[in-house]
């Protein structure tokens, strides 16, 4: 089964486009849509013998399947069945625009025996034939084929059995099997026909998906017991582009911000995705070729899409550079705010009618400015002069643009001194950039000194010295001014307070 993936996203691009919301030049066209039944060998299939009568009698033609009950016929009583009208159906198409009918498909559900084949699949040959509105010249025609998986469930009175829940046991099960989404060329240009039933189909549940041996997540819908269910289709035609690109490791010296080609700016290896919006569509991600190019076939003209990229280990990014926008063949914004991140990077781009290329993700290796604050004596007296010194050092593997190295709170530190520091500068890797602060010691408490560095393409931080490992401080403190002794007396004068304690004491026994 093919659908599985890929129709989510067909889908949801059909719903889009039938709601007018593209914004590429609309195209009108004329149009007639055709489909049948393919009644070759291998194109239709049975649960059971079939076509013949062995099981119950099958009838394949180019506008009907009907199974059950004997003899081969419409279906009805006994007898189930499905067939294809309003075929062909001609109508006028815009490019772009809203969805127009297509042929209708009718199940006609009814109650077979269970001693009867059932049919498991069909292939259908839809031919659409188009040409410039109005214009009379002579159609021309695609041919898709597609496949239906079919499950018809057990019809008892009772609804244990029944995959489907319904109140009319049981409702059977349609699959589409195989894109609905085709790349079709009228003129010389690129065009994508789809083609889906009304209102829309939908994932179904994995029990839905068993039943019809289709694999999980398929596309499809049910339809009701003991009724002639209707499917009306729809259909779109959609221009399309191609969006393309690079991705490379800035190699020039000195640095720029163009690509120089292979030779200069080496590709690089990642993968990289589209997604879409007015109209929802999307793609990859895929890998880059060796030398960094990526290309989407087949999106939206006029979409509005996002194009990312996340830098590989050891890169980091330098500048992005939107492709061509339709305006003059020429390229649309550079942009070098995001130097120094290593988060995935994006492009926007609304798709123009001749694609657009020269979409561009540029890396360089990581740059990473470090900072750590030492002081000088730790403790110290009040009144004291202490040196702080921040030492700011790029760890990173590649030249820090423009980093600084500062003491952020300078002015607030006491007497408000001037820090002398060096930079700002590139700085190479391990190459190291510093500043220092003097002051002198309050009467008490601590001083705390922060330092901070950065650099224009600092993968951690940025030019922010207060974000990321930029930041790093130190806290001085001013000593507590020790308590002044009690004096104290020697030995000898204590044993002579003794002896005149203990004289005075005689003294005054003597008297009583």
């Amino acid at each position: 089964m093919q659908c599985v993936h890929k129709c989510l996203e067909v889908f949801a691009l059909v719903g889009a486009l039938a709601a007018g919301t593209v914004s590429a030049a609309q195209v009108e066209w004329d149009y007639v849509v055709s489909a049948q039944f393919l009644s070759g060998a291998g194109t239709t299939s049975f649960n059971g013998a079939g076509p013949g009568s062995s099981n119950g009698c099958e009838l394949v033609s180019v506008t009907d399947i009907t199974w059950g009950a004997c003899p081969s016929g419409p279906a009805g009583v006994g007898r189930s069945g499905i067939g294809i009208s309003d075929s062909p159906k001609t109508g006028i198409l815009v490019t772009n625009g809203a969805a127009q009918p297509a042929n209708t498909y009718t199940h006609a559900n009814n109650v077979v025996s269970t001693a009867y084949a059932t049919l498991a699949s069909a292939t259908i040959a839809t031919t659409l034939g188009i040409r410039r509105k109005d214009s009379g010249d002579p159609y021309s025609y695609e041919t898709f084929n597609y496949t239906i998986r079919f499950s018809e469930t057990p019809n008892t009175e009772d609804p244990t059995p029944c995959v489907v829940p319904s109140e009319t046991p049981c409702s059977d099960i349609w699959v589409l099997d195989g894109s609905v989404n085709r790349t079709i060329v009228f003129g010389g240009e690129e065009f994508v026909f789809s083609f889906f039933p009304a209102p829309a189909a939908n994932p179904l549940p994995d029990a839905y998906c068993a039943a019809a041996n289709a694999e999980t997540g398929c596309i499809g819908f049910t339809t009701v017991e003991g009724e002639a269910n209707a499917i009306p289709f729809l259909l779109n035609l959609t221009q399309t582009a191609s969006v393309a690109g690079r991705a490379y490791v800035e190699g020039s010296a000195p640095a720029n911000t163009q690509d120089d080609g292979q030779a200069v700016d080496v590709g690089s290896a990642l993968d990289v995705a589209l997604t879409c919006t007015e109209p929802s569509y999307s793609a990859g991600p895929v890998a880059s070729a060796a030398d960094g190019s990526f290309s989407f076939d087949g999106v939206p003209v006029g979409a509005r899409c996002t194009i990312s990229a996340t830098p590989p280990a050891g890169l980091q990014a330098a500048y992005t550079q939107q492709g061509l926008t339709g305006s003059a063949a020429d390229p649309g914004s550079l942009d070098t705010s995001v130097a120094g991140s290593t988060a995935a990077q994006t492009i926007a781009i609304d798709v123009p009618s001749g694609g657009s290329t020269g979409n561009l993700f540029a890396w360089r290796a990581v740059t990473d400015m470090q900072s750590s604050t030492v002081c000088t004596p730790g403790t110290a007296a009040a009144g004291a002069l202490v040196a702080c010194t921040t030492t700011c050092t790029n760890a990173g593997s590649n030249t820090a643009l423009n980093a600084f190295c500062s003491i952020s709170n300078a002015v607030s530190l006491p007497g408000s001194p001037s820090p002398v520091c060096t930079g700002p500068a590139d700085v190479p890797s391990q190459g190291v950039l510093s500043c220092t602060v003097r002051f002198n010691l309050p009467a008490s408490g601590s001083v705390t000194v922060l330092g901070a560095t950065g650099a224009d393409n600092d993968s951690n931080g940025g030019s922010d010295g207060a974000s990321g490992n930029n930041p790093s401080s130190a806290a001085v403190t001013t000593q507590t001014a020790a308590p002044t002794p009690v004096p104290t007396q020697g030995i000898w004068a204590l044993l002579l307070l003794a002896a005149l304690l203990a004289g005075l004491a005689w003294d005054s026994r003597r008297r009583v």
